[in-house]
């Protein structure tokens, strides 16, 4: 089985590339990324031979389709700006494809194309590549109803800020982050849509250690619109996406978005037109190399369903984390840090 993961030199890409070289039937793994030099590190990161590179633009339809064809499925984990164009390539090669992201309402014109094709595509998956999704499914398959669905997420740095050489440390793609932080957050209230600001409706959660209580808030991210759509038959009236990071890191990007450096729009300086988020970006990425201590990235999620079985009212919560035995296999590959 050769399967392709798009956007694969990123971090939400590598323990679902962990996860497929673990299973014996997948005797191919293709990582899929825009830049060369990325693409090797990873190879050289996960030393198994059974996985290969390809430079991948999926905003390149003809090209995509070459490198996605033989495969059994298509995972990309890529940014949300290329899940629109991504879905033109598996249909032309016949590929079964999932995102983790993207503009969902867009996309149901694909929903025909990809039945005649006797294919099957699954978008906005969410984070982790997918977990979000997939707890919140299997708690909803046992009820007869369904109320509500609150997902809560951590992503924290264990390694406290004044410990680092760079400014600056992230625990999955800096451009979602942003976006986190600067975009108007999706909540399902009552079966209507309401947008807020982002990081509002704050609240602590009790994570499990390592990562312990932490500061959640909503912000833009794609479970909510999917869920209004699947789940619309089961009486969903409610949902909410909340995530939550380390104190340190949350007052810096809320530091830099106050400045302006999350925008894309150009605007003038000393008469050249520059994008202040490509300006934060390239600084951002352009940091020297951590000379004192690695970040270690941890995460920890809960779903809570909540709705009727049986003519009871019911509530599901469900956890996910990394256990030590977990996380050991996962960092021997390069797991929770960046």
């Amino acid at each position: 089985m050769k399967i392709v993961i798009a956007g694969g030199a990123g971090a939400m890409a590598l323990s679902a590339i962990i996860y497929c070289l673990e299973q014996r039937d997948v005797t191919e793994v293709v990582i899929g990324d825009l830049e060369k030099s990325k693409i090797e590190e990873r190879i050289a990161q996960l030393n198994d031979s059974r996985v290969v590179g390809e430079v991948l633009d999926l905003k390149d339809i003809k090209a995509s389709a070459k490198v996605f064809e033989g495969a059994s499925a298509i995972l990309n984990t890529a940014l949300k700006a290329t899940c629109l164009p991504a879905m033109e390539a598996p249909l032309e090669a016949g590929v079964n494809y999932t995102d983790i992201s993207g503009p969902p309402e867009e996309r149901l014109v694909f929903d025909e194309p990809f039945k005649k094709k006797g294919i099957t595509a699954v978008v906005c998956l969410g984070t982790a590549s997918g977990m979000s999704n997939i707890m919140a499914a299997y708690a909803i398959d046992k009820l007869e109803r369904v109320d509500s669905v609150e997902m809560k997420d951590v992503c924290a740095n264990l390694v406290p800020h004044s410990e680092h050489s760079r400014a600056l440390h992230w625990g999955f793609a800096i451009e979602s982050i942003i976006r986190e932080f600067s975009t108007e957050a999706q909540v399902m209230e009552n079966s209507e849509m309401k947008l807020y600001p982002p990081l509002a409706q704050p609240e602590t959660v009790a994570f499990k250690p390592p990562v312990g209580p932490a500061q959640v808030a909503v912000t833009a991210h794609p479970e909510i619109a999917m869920f209004a759509r699947s789940f619309k038959g089961k009486g969903l009236k409610n949902a909410t996406w909340k995530i939550g990071f380390e104190p340190e890191f949350e007052a810096k990007m809320k530091f830099l978005c106050a400045l302006g450096l999350h925008k894309e729009q150009p605007i003038d300086v000393g008469g050249q037109r520059v994008s202040p988020q490509a300006v934060l970006l390239t600084l951002l990425k352009n940091q020297p190399p951590e000379t004192k201590r690695p970040p270690d990235f941890r995460g920890h999620m809960i779903v809570i369903v909540k709705g009727e079985e049986k003519g009871q009212k019911v509530e599901y919560t469900l956890t996910e984390y990394a256990t030590a035995a977990l996380t050991e296999r996962m960092q021997k590959k390069g797991a929770f840090s960046s």
